[in-house]
């Protein structure tokens, strides 16, 4: 197995203002133009590495991210699912959010893309090959599973013959337009989303919450619109379960849930031990930190 990022995440979970005034720098110490500059420059530096290293003790991950895994066949089947088990993968770099893509090479050596399955078995038209898929939860990693009662299908007996691109993270900012009475949304530019939306963006079943959307000035009296992608059409195009109050256009909003305050405090608090040191010198996190972060360990994948 292989994991790959593909697309970083779009910004920091703390701002550069927020880490300056977590190392105790206000007003006078940006009077000097130059010093600022140079102070900035290193605080940048510091908000990555902390980002990183509590990624990595957590294993996972914050701020949307795309990343590819890549494996030499589909698992094999769990003792746990009756005598026949039950095949899956598990996504690492939890929260899940959506599935880019799953390809696979058959055993005429094409590659495939695999299907999503939302049917959860109930369709007997559902595709021959197709997959279902489990979301996870905050800490515990999403989980791709051969449609029932199916197995995964046959693969070349070569190297790195099945792929999966997908999405993880709290959420991230989008650019975002729409218009009054309208479910309608319109990503900008620039944001991870601008390129269409996945199906499974939406509920993949009636219990399930789609991906969360916030767009400031679109709710009533110029409130932020909070309410969930409900479906996707086959062009990546979201439908919103709530219209919107007013029409805005090109605004900051966003795509998932925030980012706990917990975790945007460890990376405060390691910031400021990392420019108390002069650099990120340790190899294991402070104590404090660990201990902040501990509930939201992925103990999985």
């Amino acid at each position: 197995m292989s994991i790959l990022l593909i697309t970083p995440p779009a910004v920091e979970p703390i701002t550069l203002a927020e880490a300056k005034l977590q190392c105790g720098f206000g007003p006078m110490q940006d009077s000097d133009r130059a010093a600022s500059q140079t102070l900035n420059d290193k605080l940048r530096g510091f908000i990555l590495a902390a980002r990183q290293a509590i990624e990595n003790e957590t294993q996972r991950v914050f701020i949307t991210q795309r990343w590819q895994l890549v494996l030499d066949g589909f698992p094999g089947r769990s003792i746990r699912y009756e005598n026949t088990g039950y095949p899956e993968i598990r996504l690492p770099k939890p929260p899940f959010q959506s599935v880019d893509f799953f390809k696979y090479i058959d055993t005429a050596g094409v590659l495939q893309n695999l299907a999503l399955d939302a049917s959860y078995g109930t369709n007997p038209a559902a595709p021959t090959w197709a997959y279902q898929l489990e979301r996870g939860s905050e800490t515990q990693p999403g989980r791709l599973l051969s449609s029932y009662p199916r197995i995964f299908p046959p693969t070349r007996l070569v190297p790195g013959n099945v792929m999966v691109r997908f999405r993880c993270g709290y959420g991230c900012p989008i650019l975002a337009s729409i218009t009054a009475e309208s479910n309608a949304l319109t990503v900008g530019a620039g944001s991870i989303f601008s390129n269409g939306f996945n199906p499974d963006d939406a509920p993949v079943m009636a219990s399930e919450t789609g991906l969360a959307i916030s767009i400031p000035g679109a709710g009533e009296n110029g409130t932020t619109l909070n309410t969930f992608i409900a479906f996707v059409d086959g062009s990546g195009n979201a439908t919103l379960a709530d219209p919107a109050e007013a029409t805005v256009a090109n605004v900051v909003g966003w795509a998932g849930w925030p980012v706990p305050e917990v975790i945007r405090n460890a990376i405060k608090m390691l910031v400021e031990c990392y420019y108390d040191q002069g650099y990120a010198q340790q190899e294991d996190l402070p104590v404090a930190v660990k201990s902040m972060i501990k509930p939201y360990l992925n103990w999985v994948a």
